[in-house]
């Protein structure tokens, strides 16, 4: 990643950050801006917020299936499935989750895999003994 720095003409430093990358494509070199990609823990924010979201939306009964939020919101119904586990999360650790306090081994990768519906056992098996 690269940062441009620019200079006034009165000699005062004004240093402007723009991430970029240069990429070879078909023998040329192209400049690309770098998006700031979400922090893991925001990524997990949202992802917790997007289940609850969506159980709204079903025990509202303005959509009746995981079928019907997959079109909706244009996503995979797997994924919208996987997502609305994230729902049954313990309070405890959804808690630490918008505190931005959640261990380190709590990521929505590891949550896309599974865990287990009873809290007592989630918080083992996600968590580990001395982390909460």
């Amino acid at each position: 990643m690269t940062t441009l720095m620019s200079m006034a003409a009165d000699s005062e430093i004004i240093r402007i950050r723009i991430p970029i990358k240069v990429r070879t494509r078909a023998g040329r070199k192209e400049v690309v801006a770098v998006q700031n990609e979400p922090t893991p823990q925001e990524a997990l924010l949202r992802a917790v917020a997007r289940a609850h979201m969506w159980q709204a939306l079903l025990d509202s009964g303005e959509l009746s299936s995981i079928g019907s939020l997959a079109a909706r919101f244009h996503v995979d119904h797997s994924y919208v499935a996987r997502t609305l586990r994230l729902a049954s999360l313990a309070p405890d650790l959804v808690e630490l989750i918008v505190e931005g306090n959640e261990p380190n081994s709590l990521s929505v990768r590891r949550l896309m895999k599974g865990f287990p519906i009873r809290w007592d056992e989630q918080r083992a098996e996600l968590c580990g003994p001395d982390e909460l």
